[in-house]
């Protein structure tokens, strides 16, 4: 099967009482198992500046630095965007 592109992480959100329990990374790896299996290339987000948490759950889960995708608007200085190759 040859790659399709990519799909886009919109979301992902832990209640503050469930985090610390693995939840968000499993819920990555998830989507990740499921993008595969679709034949995605990789999987792109896009998230702000003021979400260390985020940033860090990112990039624990393989997601590197990237630049800009899709209908976002270029240069806001409050998006960072992130992409994993699968």
């Amino acid at each position: 099967m040859s790659p399709l592109g990519y799909g886009e992480v919109k979301r992902i959100y832990v209640s503050p009482k469930a985090r610390g329990l693995g939840l968000a990374r499993a819920v990555m790896g998830h989507l990740e198992t499921e993008a595969r299996a679709l034949g995605l290339a990789a999987l792109k987000l896009e998230t702000g500046i003021y979400q260390p948490e985020a940033l860090g759950l990112f990039e624990v889960c393989g997601f590197s630095l990237s630049g800009r995708f899709g209908d976002y608007p270029e240069g806001d200085p409050n998006s960072v965007f992130y992409e994993k190759r699968l």
